[in-house]
């Protein structure tokens, strides 16, 4: 399916301009406000309580350039108008949707999963239609683009051009929640596109659509988890490795495709500066695949303070040969980003991850 989509808008979304950037206080969404902050926007951030908007902006250091509003309800339109109104804040020239139902502690699929991410879409499509925004980034996943089904697939490369094959009824009747989590981003990514092209809509904005790997890295200071059992899912990879023990078994590893949450970030921002030319493009952001041992081999080297207490394993050995690649270049060239490599990535994150766990013992 061809995703091309371009709309005739001059300019990049510029600094100063107001962003909203949904589910603010989230592992990705923290690092994407940052960024903005850094390179001079304007940050309109939404959240579901009001603690949670006092955590974002405790992180950010309460920057005189970001606003946290809660919006309970991310299937609902008039929410995002009322809060944005009652706070008395200048409108959004682009949107960012980072915000999505996340979690395998769920029983019905399709209430859970599914309807709130294709809700949650059209309200955030509809809001950039309310507003006349110039471009909606909307942040997808590499489930967007796996077949899980296909197995490992050695020899195959998953590109941008891939499509998971899940519909929202597989969704509804997945064997487990991963399954229908994956289905609830294919869709709602389907979604956003179908939008775009519907015949009444018409919309003006332009659609940029980023699917990340397993996001993998540091915490910024003061939005650690507060537990190793809150790991977002990514990192929480890290760590069962990590936590093996010097003489411990590597687990087994799962989705083995990655980038740095960095490298997401910087996208984001980019996609806003250069919508001008990404408008209608769909990109897959992937540093490459990874194995369990590299994950080890990597911490050790770049940890050395907890070299004794990072398995060994069989230095060196690699799963490549055993299952698909990605190729990301194309995203990585048009964005003009080179991608972290997984030992810089986790130079910081595993030495955070021992003193989650050390707190967690005190």
């Amino acid at each position: 399916m061809a995703v091309d989509i371009v709309r005739e808008i001059a300019t990049g979304v510029q600094p100063p301009a107001v962003v909203l950037v949904t589910g603010a206080n989230g592992f990705i969404a923290s690092h994407v406000v940052s960024q903005l902050l850094d390179a001079g926007y304007q940050v309109l951030g939404t959240v579901r309580s009001s603690e949670k908007a006092q955590e974002v902006l405790k992180v950010h250091d309460s920057h005189q350039n970001l606003n946290a509003i809660v919006v309970d309800n991310i299937t609902d339109k008039t929410e995002y108008i009322d809060a944005i109104n009652a706070a008395s804040l200048a409108p959004p020239k682009a949107i960012i949707h980072l915000a999505a139902p996340f979690s395998y502690a769920v029983t019905n699929y399709e209430s859970d999963l599914l309807r709130p991410a294709i809700k949650g879409t059209e309200a955030i499509l509809d809001l950039a239609e309310h507003y006349q925004v110039k471009t909606v980034v909307h942040t997808n996943s590499f489930a967007c683009i796996y077949d899980a089904a296909a197995g490992p697939a050695p020899g195959k490369t998953y590109t941008a051009s891939d499509w998971s094959p899940l519909t929202y009824e597989d969704g509804v009747k997945a064997a487990n929640a991963p399954t229908a989590y994956r289905a609830a981003k294919a869709v709602a990514e389907m979604t956003a596109w179908e939008y775009m092209r519907g015949a009444q809509n018409q919309p003006a904005f332009n659609l940029i659509s980023l699917c990340p790997a397993m996001v993998f890295g540091a915490f910024l200071p003061g939005a650690e988890s507060s537990s190793i059992a809150k790991l977002n899912e990514s990192n929480k990879l890290v760590w069962d490795v990590a936590r093996q023990g010097r003489d411990g078994c590597i687990p087994p590893t799962k989705a083995p495709v990655w980038i740095d949450v960095r490298d997401v970030a910087k996208a984001h921002v980019k996609a806003l500066t250069m919508s001008e030319k990404l408008a209608g493009k769909r990109l897959l952001l992937a540093a490459g695949v990874y194995c369990n041992q590299e994950i080890a081999d990597a911490a050790r080297r770049a940890c050395p303070a907890f070299r004794e207490v990072i398995p060994v394993g069989e230095t060196g050995k690699r799963e490549a040969d055993t299952h698909f690649k990605v190729d990301a270049d194309s995203a990585s060239k048009m964005l003009g980003i080179e991608w972290t490599s997984l030992e810089n990535s986790l130079k910081s994150l595993v030495p955070q991850l021992f003193g989650i766990a050390s707190r967690e013992e005190d």
